[in-house]
């Protein structure tokens, strides 16, 4: 199961107060890459802050990981979590006459013009 989470800073939290914690945190969730159990991990457009996708059973686990962040330990964050799994396949729901055949993407035209 894959879960997204995202945190944000608490209120009075700004760059200067997170930024001695920043090289473990960051050294904490490589690690996590490369065990396999971050999968994305992206910064916020919207606010400060940070989006990781989790490879794991739910989402208790992925708050466990959180937990031992640095910024969290320090209770620096506030943190929403939404766990995702694979859509139902899409052509169930479609007709037999509906055209789902090669080339799926058809949004840009190919090399002999079609």
């Amino acid at each position: 199961m894959r879960i997204i989470a995202f945190d944000r800073f608490k209120p009075g939290v700004t760059m200067e107060t997170v930024k001695p914690y920043l090289r473990d945190e960051v050294s904490n969730v490589w690690r996590l890459w490369k065990a396999g159990i971050v999968r994305e991990n992206y910064a916020r457009a919207d606010v400060s802050g940070v989006v990781i996708v989790f490879e794991c059973e739910s989402v208790d686990v992925a708050k466990g990981y959180v937990a031992d962040f640095p910024l969290s330990k320090a209770s620096l964050l506030e943190w929403d979590y939404i766990a995702v799994e694979a859509p139902l396949p899409l052509e169930f729901l479609f007709d037999q006459a509906v055209d789902v055949a090669k080339p799926y993407d058809r949004t840009t035209p190919t090399s002999s013009g079609a």
